[in-house]
């Protein structure tokens, strides 16, 4: 028996007797069935419990499939997504890329520009001391 049967007030234990008198359960049987009913009843809820357990483990097969088709529908739209953010994002750096590889070409390009008129420009200055000098 249950060593918390006093707890959960199971009258049939023997821990709460301190007579030592043993307490017999009587037997408990459904009214007018005999040991063949008993049986073919237990056999009729197993097989019953069986066919719930199938149409349940069929259900949640089928609930589990369309979740996991669901996922895989939402997970290759997001992947989509990601490509065509992906492209844009490409399309934008390559342009802006582009843009700066122009502005540092117009720049490499006024530098040298802008240095060639200083060296003209200290020639002609060098010519002018060179002329007042001698």
């Amino acid at each position: 028996m249950s060593t918390n049967a006093e707890r959960h007030g199971d009258p049939y234990s023997r821990t709460g007797d301190r007579s030592g008198a043993a307490i017999e359960r009587p037997a408990v049987r459904p009214s007018g069935l005999d040991d063949g009913q008993d049986g073919s009843a237990a056999a009729r809820l197993l097989e019953m419990t069986a066919r719930e357990t199938d149409r349940w483990r069929s259900e949640a097969r089928t609930e589990s499939d369309a979740t996991v088709a669901d996922a895989r529908k939402e997970a290759a739209e997001l992947v989509r997504a990601a490509h065509a953010e992906a492209d844009r994002v490409r399309q934008e750096t390559t342009a802006l890329r582009e843009r700066h590889e122009e502005d540092i070409a117009r720049l490499e390009q006024v530098a040298t520009d802008t240095r060639e008129q200083l060296r003209q420009h200290l020639t002609e200055m060098l010519a002018r001391v060179d002329a007042t000098l001698g």
